[in-house]
């Protein structure tokens, strides 16, 4: 499936883009994400927006819609189609 990623902040230096989509398989989660981001990017992604298995507290990850935005954990699944923000709070 594929996801389409927004990233804000010091990502976009670590990257060198503000969007990326990325293939995962079905039923990824935001950290298969991640990953798929460090794989493509490198690790400096994973140092970016994560603490051990958990996002760093300075990173908000949000599933957007037209009509809403949800917040979400590493764990969180995600569909087909879904766009995420990184959100770098510093």
């Amino acid at each position: 499936m594929n996801v389409t990623v927004k990233l804000t902040g010091t990502l976009v230096a670590r990257t060198g883009t503000h969007e990326a989509r990325v293939a995962v398989p079905a039923g990824a989660t935001v950290r298969d994400v991640v990953e798929a981001l460090a794989d493509s990017y490198g690790p400096q992604v994973r140092a970016g927006v994560l603490d051990g298995e958990r996002l760093r507290s300075d990173t908000v990850v949000v599933r957007e819609s037209v009509d809403s935005t949800e917040t979400l954990s590493t764990a969180t699944s995600l569909e087909n189609g879904d766009t995420v923000r990184f959100r770098l709070n510093v």
